[in-house]
């Protein structure tokens, strides 16, 4: 008989999504139609509808939605919706990430708003889900049931989310950023190498985290380092949003490979990086945070029930006890962490019978369905025993794999081909039962999304050239361990080729539990090939009828932001400025430096909302808004006039104007390098505007009665709302005040330009220089 005596969850209990994100998804229909009739620039509306979660896949012309799912749940209703829409407008096949979001394939581009309206009528988004953003923010898949837990995270992490969304700079930092809430010290969730992670403790009865910063995975991946010994619950959003502007102000937007949060830790240590959140942390403390603060919703808890529910009739590999007697959760074992649509709906309902209404995806790319009641355990397996696909799972090892190069741009192998193969071998193989209990990953390229770093049997894809051609081989790691501040990274122990692999696994789980030095013989006897016939086999990626190639591979879009567009037009300003060095002709060196001239007045119309297309009108705009203001000198004029003389005819040549032109386009790139999160340059002009002196904008902050330290940390954030070059007056007190700050921020590189004795006070005037 069906639970009646549970209250089932409501999109009260979940993620709220911010007004300003549902303004954002109320405009995409507009900016959809506007590119599909050709009147926007592919690099422009690429940097827009990455952010909104929209995904273009291998295949030219197939996109893909990601789903935010806030903490990993979502209700029977939400899932009933996306089922609809894959049906509708993808292939009918969701997958299940290694983050909790949940994606739609196969979405023809003049279909997305049609997907994110439906989506968002059913409390869900996909805004943040790509681009340079605060991600998915993620939690333990049993959090709220763990029997394990400190407390249940699952209200935090919802929290973090709501306030960080709604932020437009939030949507266009250096790189991604991924923060994550761990309900323990174990860490499931994988806090340890988040750029931001949070771990529950309790301490004199307060519920609270210590809080780790500058993890991640990927290349250079990096455990975390401790910046937060104890904070209580309520000071979440101040530290996430103090390291967000931290990374903001110090991630390198000049070089996405290196943009991460965890390279500013490596470029500065560890003892910088924690000052230089304490330093933003404690300006936020002084003046309070922008965004309204959600409330925290404690109480989304496991229902106790009115009656004894029962206890589980008989043990199940895929069935854990919750922390309420009686309870449970049952996993499905999700191939690939894809499920049908059909298969989703069926869930969803069963689900709501016999749960509490919600559905968890969990970071190895599973569904769980939590809060069943043991006398409907049974009712539940028997129930999945019909869908389309088996998700039991019972006899193999879980493999995690990322979608690897049958859609991804970034993938070398195929590694759910991989995943496939290995799973036939094992299942021909007779293992121990701790051999079935191992958890492999497999990531089709250096980026990690399969997590293989943190395996203890983990595969990232790799080339190899043998007897002159390109066999698909992985890297082979071992011996990850995962745990709040003893945390370890996998170790890679040697690379075997792609068709030696599912061998070399039947192998090493035979016995048992795998070890380091085991996979590390395992992968030097496995990957020479000296004793072994190499045939074509060898060249085929698993899964491929044609012989390996990196055809199809590209610039994956995963960091895809306005920013490509400036970068798009400085890099095409710097081909065309080398193209003029070697031009043999006068004509041709004209060409290319008029090139070099649009592309370097067209590279920074991002930052003013501009896309002009005819070339007068981006020289008109870039008189106005980077010669005028003096971002770039006033000579540049003399460029743009010259430029527009020669390509009117009036002018012969502009060939000699090459070092004139190489200046400008270095300064263009240096404006470029120095955007923020709000498109604001963090450099002062290079020339002083004429009457600038007494034309300043001129801000104003009063600190009289303000003492030392704290002036100066009001007066810095105080500085920081303003444009660089522009002014800042400060009121301070006689003494030590007026003795302190000017010279703290002329040792921070600003330029007091005046202090005035008024009255029994002083004012000092700062320009903002950076």
């Amino acid at each position: 008989m069906d639970s009646d005596n549970k209250s089932a969850w409501t999109e009260a209990d979940i993620m709220h999504i911010p007004q300003s994100v549902r303004k954002d998804v109320s405009g995409y229909r507009a900016n959809v139609e506007k590119y599909v009739r050709g009147e926007t620039n592919p690099v422009l509306f690429r940097g827009y509808r990455v952010p909104m979660g929209i995904y273009e896949q291998r295949k030219s012309g197939d996109f893909m939605v990601r789903i935010r799912i806030g903490a990993g749940v979502v209700l029977s209703g939400q899932l009933e919706r996306i089922s609809e829409l894959s049906k509708k407008f993808g292939d009918g096949v969701l997958h299940v990430t290694t983050r909790q979001d949940i994606q739609i394939h196969e979405v023809a581009i003049e279909n997305t708003p049609d997907v994110l309206e439906g989506l968002l009528a059913a409390g869900l988004t996909a805004r943040g889900g790509g681009g340079n953003t605060v991600r998915n923010v993620t939690a333990c898949p049993r959090a709220g049931v763990c029997a394990e837990e400190v407390f249940d995270v699952l209200p935090h992490s919802m929290a973090t989310a709501e306030f960080l969304l709604q932020d437009a700079g939030s949507f266009n930092l250096p790189r991604k950023y991924k923060i994550v809430f761990s309900g323990c010290s174990s860490d499931c969730a994988l806090a340890s190498v988040a750029d931001v992670g949070f771990f529950a403790h309790i301490r004199d009865g307060r519920k609270g985290f210590s809080v780790y910063a500058g993890g991640g995975l990927g290349p250079n991946a990096t455990v975390g380092v401790k910046i937060e010994d104890f904070i209580e619950a309520g000071e979440i959003f101040e530290v996430a949003e103090a390291v967000k502007q931290l990374f903001d102000k110090h991630g390198d937007r000049a070089n996405r490979s290196r943009a991460r949060l965890r390279y500013v830790l490596g470029r500065v240590g560890e003892e910088e990086f924690v000052k230089l959140y304490r330093a933003e942390r404690e300006a936020l403390k002084a003046s309070g945070l922008t965004f309204e603060v959600p409330e925290i919703r404690d109480g989304i808890e496991a229902s106790a029930g009115d009656e004894d529910q029962g206890s589980l009739p008989a043990p199940h590999r895929n069935v854990t006890a919750d922390k309420v007697d009686g309870r449970f959760t049952v996993r499905l074992r999700l191939t690939h962490g894809d499920v049908s649509a059909d298969d989703l709906a069926k869930i969803a309902d069963i689900a709501r019978r016999y749960g509490v209404g919600a559905v968890r995806t969990t970071q190895k790319q599973d569904l769980l369905i939590s809060d069943v009641g043991g006398s409907d355990v049974e009712k539940v397996i028997a129930e999945l025993k019909g869908l389309s696909s088996d998700v039991s799972g019972d006899s193999l090892p879980k493999i995690v794999a990322c979608t690897g190069a049958a859609t991804c741009k970034l993938g070398l192998c195929l590694s759910r081909g991989l995943s496939d193969a290995i799973s036939t071998k094992l299942g021909e193989t007779e293992m121990s039962p701790e051999g079935i209990d191992e958890i492999i990953r497999i990531s089709g390229c250096p980026n990690s999304c399969g997590h293989h770093y943190v395996a203890t049997i983990g595969f990232q894809g790799r080339v190899k050239r043998v007897d002159g051609r390109l066999m698909p081989c992985y890297d082979v790691f071992a011996e990850a361990r995962m745990h709040e501040g003893d945390s370890q990274l996998a170790e890679r122990v040697g690379y075997v080729p792609a068709r030696r692999i599912p061998e070399m696994v039947a192998e090493a789980l035979k016995t048992g539990k795998t070890n380091k030095e085991q996979l590390r013989e395992l992968a030097a006897k496995y990957g020479d090939l000296s004793a072994v016939e190499v045939t074509e086999d060898y060249y085929r990626d698993y899964g491929a009828k044609e012989a390996f190639s990196l055809a199809g591979r590209g610039p994956g879009e995963c960091g895809a932001s306005v920013m490509d567009v400036g970068r798009v037009d400085i890099d095409q300003a710097a081909d065309a400025i080398k193209t003029a060095k070697e031009a043999a002709g006068a004509l041709r060196r004209s060409e290319a430096l008029y090139s070099a001239i649009i592309a370097s007045s067209r590279a920074l119309m991002i930052v003013y909302g501009l896309e002009s297309k005819k070339d007068r009108e981006v020289f008109a705009a870039f008189s106005e808004h980077l010669i005028g203001p003096g971002w770039v000198k006033k000579s540049s004029q003399d460029i743009i006039d010259a430029a527009v003389e020669w390509r009117m005819g009036d002018r012969e040549s502009i060939g000699d104007m090459l070092s004139q032109v190489e200046e400008l386009a270095d300064r263009v790139a240096e404006l470029f390098r120095s955007l923020d999160a709000r498109l604001k340059f963090r450099i002062s002009p290079i020339e002083q505007v004429a009457g600038a002196d007494e034309g300043d904008k001129t801000h104003k902050v009063d600190l009289l009665g303000v003492a030392c330290p704290l002036n100066f940390v009001k007066a810095k954030l105080a500085l920081e709302k303003v444009d660089v070059g522009e002014v800042l007056e400060v009121l301070l007190d006689d003494g030590e005040p007026v003795q302190n700050v000017p010279d703290s921020f002329a040792g921070q590189g600003h330029e007091v330009v005046a202090i005035d004795k008024v009255d029994d006070h002083f004012a000092v005037k700062v320009r903002r220089k950076q």
